[in-house]
């Protein structure tokens, strides 16, 4: 795991481990009893156990760390390396068969479903809703955005110096393709979109310059990491509007549940592994019931939205 835990990600995570250990305390048959500290036993990957390297788009990197921490707490025999890398550094290492799971906050395209043609059939699990977001400095004037009029000027760059600009989180990210596919280019004015290397990168450079509009992933600021955490008191999420309503929405947990926020993404697992090995065992387990309590903690949209249980007694203690 590259970035330390932030205090808020740890809490969540505990309070994930405490719940969930009343329920399911199954185990794979194939596993030991083992130390925390232990090293995973060199065995037949299975659904629960050996090792596996998953591609992660990093726009959504917190969610899926937070869940792989769990599932190796659960299952001691299973061995997760998470590699945050942009959209296309995890399509580059899919294709030249360096990875065969991903996480991708979208589904494969009929391009690229065509590359696995008679040699496996891609599973595509979607586990959780995020958003792409707009943040400014908290000392900038704005507090919406208008996405099909920010899409518009994407064609013609800034017209004075006192308009604002755009600051993505890397060239190659899900979320700058995104804006590209929107647009029709694959390129944008130098005067008006700028592009550095991480969600990280993009929050600092918000905070130091007002003029400034970074576009990330929602997970960063449910889920920031020691570096972002620093700096969220110090940034303001803007407002999108719907063209439908006409109506401006935040990225709130429930304006993605009913899908009045204009910007939602879907989160999938993409499975290439060809059989039921350690990639259908995480899916399964982020997409069941323990991983989408995690998600529902995150601030994300859970696929399925788990049931809330309450204890009635009849007498007051």
């Amino acid at each position: 795991m590259i970035q330390r835990r932030s205090a808020a990600r740890m809490g969540i995570l505990a309070g994930v481990l405490v719940a969930t250990s009343l329920f399911f305390q199954c185990k794979d048959k194939n596993t030991t009893t083992a130390d925390s500290n232990s090293e995973v036993v060199s065995q037949e990957e299975t659904l629960l156990s050996g090792k596996l390297t998953i591609g992660v788009d990093e726009s959504v990197f917190p969610i899926v760390e937070d869940v792989a921490v769990l599932f190796e707490n659960e299952y001691k025999n299973a061995k997760l390396t998470l590699l945050p890398k942009s959209e296309r550094e995890v399509l580059n290492l899919l294709f030249a068969d360096s990875i065969r799971v991903a996480v991708m906050p979208r589904l494969l395209t009929e391009e690229e479903l065509e590359h696995y043609k008679g040699v496996v059939a891609p599973k595509q699990t979607h586990f959780a809703s995020d958003a792409i977001v707009f943040v400014t400095s908290k000392m900038a004037v704005d507090s919406i955005v208008d996405y099909t009029a920010i899409l518009k000027q994407l064609e013609k760059g800034r017209l004075n110096e006192a308009d604002s600009f755009l600051v993505f989180d890397n060239y190659n990210s899900s979320v700058s393709s995104a804006f590209r596919k929107a647009t029709g280019f694959d390129s944008f004015p130098k005067d008006y979109a700028y592009f550095l290397n991480t969600t990280e990168e993009v929050i600092d450079y918000v905070v130091k310059n007002p003029k400034a509009i970074g576009v990330i992933g929602l997970n960063w600021l449910t889920q920031p990491n020691a570096a972002i955490q620093k700096n969220i008191e110090a940034v303001k999420v803007l407002a999108v509007k719907n063209d439908a309503d006409k109506q401006y929405y935040k990225p709130s947990q429930n304006n993605l549940a009913e899908g009045t926020y204009p910007l939602i993404r879907k989160l999938y697992i993409w499975d290439m592994q060809g059989k039921n090995g350690l990639g259908t065992g995480f899916a399964s387990y982020i997409a069941g019931y323990k991983g989408q309590r995690i998600v529902l903690k995150s601030g994300l949209f859970p696929f399925n939205t788990p049931p809330r249980e309450i204890v009635v007694t009849k007498e007051i203690k």
